[in-house]
């Protein structure tokens, strides 16, 4: 009599638990980045309301809608971008981080050209970035 064959499973790969830290650490940008992400879907709606404010506001730098509403898509995809690499983060992916790094690294670019805008929301992106940076190695 022939024996059964046996099902093979593959080796898993150990999960590795996810340190309370990068837990905290994601937390925050869950909410940073969801926020300011669902902040810029909706004013791609009112984009043109949002362009006519600013032109009566600063008269002196005439801004056209369709400017306004290339800065609010870009700003919206960096920001759902950086989400993202915030949820492949909390799954402990490396890939997550490398995401999550390009897109914050081109919003503080811009951010540090802008003379407006203050440093310490520039900062902000900049720790993010270092945090999760400490956890790399630990990421599958």
């Amino acid at each position: 009599m022939e024996e059964p064959a046996q099902k093979i499973e593959e080796p898993r790969q150990p999960m590795t638990k996810r340190p309370f830290l990068l837990t905290l650490i994601c937390l925050f940008s869950f909410v940073l980045f969801g926020f300011i992400s669902i902040l810029f879907f909706l004013a791609l709606f009112y984009s043109g309301w949002i362009t006519e404010v600013v032109n009566k506001y600063t008269p002196e730098n005439m801004e056209s809608r369709t400017k306004m509403l290339a800065f609010i898509l870009g700003g919206f995809l960096l920001h759902a971008t950086s989400l993202t690499g915030t949820v492949l983060l909390w799954q402990m992916k490396r890939k997550g981080y490398i995401i999550f790094a390009v897109s914050g690294l081109i919003i503080t670019a811009y951010q540090l050209f802008q003379t407006k805008i203050s440093f310490l929301t520039t900062a902000v992106y900049i720790v993010l970035i270092i945090l999760f940076g400490i956890f790399y190695k630990r990421l599958r």
